[in-house]
């Protein structure tokens, strides 16, 4: 499984530089439109573009480490193998769920290429923002496969060690 917290670094690391990235364009956009009046032009599109980067990049991350919010109200009132059950069981349904998500994205995703959509102002095809999107949930769909399949030996596990 190295090869997959690799692959998550890798687009987690992504995630970040784009996020320094709209930091500072949004930052020289509030300078230069404030001091010179004289705003970014297409900021609206950069920030849009690095909005997708951050957010379905950065999600198979979090998908792996488990860092999404839980509600354990009945975690302590039940054993750990049902806990481990309860856990496995949303690691599938997280995964079937994002294979689904998956899978309808392609449609739209190819529409923007067949119909040369593009951004207002930059011009920049809406297919290249689909990218970031299709990878991230890709990798989405892996961590939740690893997470399904620790959890799920987890609850084969002997309570009782």
């Amino acid at each position: 499984m190295i090869w997959v917290e690799r692959l998550l670094r890798g687009l987690t690391a992504l995630a970040g530089i784009a996020l320094a990235a709209m930091v500072l364009l949004v930052v020289a956009d509030v300078v230069r439109a404030n001091f010179w009046h004289r705003p970014i032009v297409g900021i609206f599109d950069l920030v849009q573009a690095l909005l997708a980067f951050i957010v379905f990049l950065g999600l198979p991350q979090i998908i792996f480490i488990e860092g999404n919010i839980t509600v354990d109200v009945i975690d302590h009132f039940i054993g750990r193998r049902a806990v481990a059950l309860l856990r496995a069981t949303g690691g599938l349904l997280a995964f079937l769920y994002l294979g689904l998500l998956l899978w309808h994205m392609f449609a739209p995703a190819l529409d923007t290429l067949r119909f040369g959509d593009v951004t207002a102002d930059l011009r920049i095809p809406v297919f290249l923002i689909w990218i970031p999107v299709l990878f991230g949930m890709a990798g989405s769909l892996i961590a939740a496969l690893v997470v399904a399949s620790r959890q799920i030996a987890q609850w084969g596990r002997d309570p009782r060690k």
